[in-house]
């Protein structure tokens, strides 16, 4: 049986309007100047996490206070996130083929509301957030968590996410990847749009 672990933030739902307005009032509460081509540009290639972690560095601010008042700011904006093109309807169809769906996301318990409103958490078995604690993607621990609770076969497991480190997560997990923005490669498969996966498991 496949399964399809789904990365949050860019993959399932299009969140990045509200990720840039909650940054751009993070910057101005801390008196910063904010470029938005490339800080976007930052947090696509790396991650929140790691653009926050260089700012504190820099300002000489404190990290876990700075994060703290962004999570704040964009739990503000979930009513921002839009699903990605075809999700609903790529979630669907690989149900009815049998496929079984799970998310893993660096994103909060919000995540959980957010899939409610767009009306796509019943395909979901379980969703993994950031408050399960685990150690962040590329480390493979909360990846392996699901493979081990769920007994699901590594051959037929697949990552999907948007960004090289959910390639990273899935590598070090010994899984195959599909990924939105990163080339293929032996243990990726690059697609253009969500609907693609469907074409892939029916070829």
């Amino acid at each position: 049986m496949t399964a399809l672990i789904w990365d949050f933030d860019g993959t399932l739902v299009d969140s990045y309007e509200a990720i840039g307005e909650a940054l751009k009032v993070t910057y101005a509460h801390y008196d910063l100047v904010f470029d938005e081509e490339w800080v976007m540009d930052f947090i696509i290639k790396e991650s929140v996490k790691a653009l926050l972690f260089q700012v504190a560095k820099e300002q000489e601010l404190d990290f876990a206070e700075l994060s703290a008042f962004f999570k704040k700011e964009q739990e503000a904006r979930d009513h921002m996130i839009k699903p990605m093109p075809h999700l609903a309807e790529v979630l669907k169809k690989t149900k009815q083929m049998g496929m079984t769906h799970f998310v893993y996301t660096h994103k909060g318990i919000t995540a959980n509301d957010v899939l409610e409103r767009l009306g796509v958490r019943q395909y979901f078995t379980e969703v993994v957030t950031s408050a399960n604690g685990f150690a962040r993607k590329p480390e493979p621990e909360a990846i392996k968590y699901l493979i081990e609770k769920y007994d699901l076969d590594k051959a037929d497991t697949f990552y999907v996410g948007d960004r090289r480190i959910d390639v990273e997560a899935a590598e070090n997990t010994g899984i195959k990847s599909i990924n939105l923005g990163q080339p293929s490669s032996k243990m990726n498969q690059k697609i253009a749009d969500l609907s693609d996966i469907i074409t892939l498991f029916k070829g």
